[in-house]
């Protein structure tokens, strides 16, 4: 009896552990990465000039000062980012879907605009034809963003949808329907492990 009620409190706080760290992974699943990453791009690159206004160098692509370029750079990283943030946003908000895309191709379009023309110099073309190529290129990039990011999301959306069946067979049919009674225990002593490393990560 004593053996019993010590295999049982012992078993209690790693199946406690094991399924604490599967709803971890559970939860963290339904973040996207590629989504944070925007976000902080969007939020951070504003600031990008600032770590050369003390100890600045020389600029590159034309500018005389690496912050110059930085804080031209910055703007334009945060409406492309952004502008991807609100084409995600219009697939949640059917409401104001039309709208939220239209915005979200504008910061686009802006975004690619400022960036090629950080990028490229005036200087190296006649005024019309440099800003009827910067206006035709930025709509150019701006498609190809929006398929771009269609195909991230979705290819993100899969693997999440891949991992989260293969940790269902793995922990909860696996014991069930694959393995005998006596090896059980052993089965979960040898998967938790792994699984509670993966919820604190």
């Amino acid at each position: 009896m004593m053996n019993n009620k010590s295999t049982k409190s012992n078993s209690a706080p790693q199946q406690t552990e094991t399924v604490t760290g599967f709803l971890t992974i559970r939860s963290s699943s339904k973040i996207s990465l590629y989504l944070t990453f925007l976000t902080v791009i969007a939020i951070l690159s504003p600031f990008l000039h600032i770590f050369y206004v003390f100890d600045d160098r020389e600029g590159i692509f034309g500018f005389a000062y690496m912050s110059s370029f930085m804080y031209s750079l910055s703007l334009p990283l945060m409406a492309i980012c952004s502008g991807l943030l609100l084409k995600f946003m219009s697939k949640r908000i059917p409401e104001l879907r039309v709208f939220l895309k239209l915005i979200g191709n504008s910061f686009l379009f802006v975004g690619f605009f400022f960036m090629i023309y950080t990028f490229v110099p005036i200087s190296d073309f006649s005024t019309s034809v440099y800003f009827t190529a910067l206006a035709i290129l930025s709509v150019l990039l701006t498609f190809a963003a929006h398929y771009l990011h269609k195909a991230i999301i979705t290819t993100e959306q899969r693997l999440k949808k891949i991992i989260s069946k293969l940790f269902d067979f793995i922990i909860l049919e696996t014991p069930r329907k694959h393995v005998s009674e006596e090896k059980q225990i052993d089965y979960v002593i040898s998967y938790e492990k792994i699984i509670n490393e993966i919820g604190e990560e």
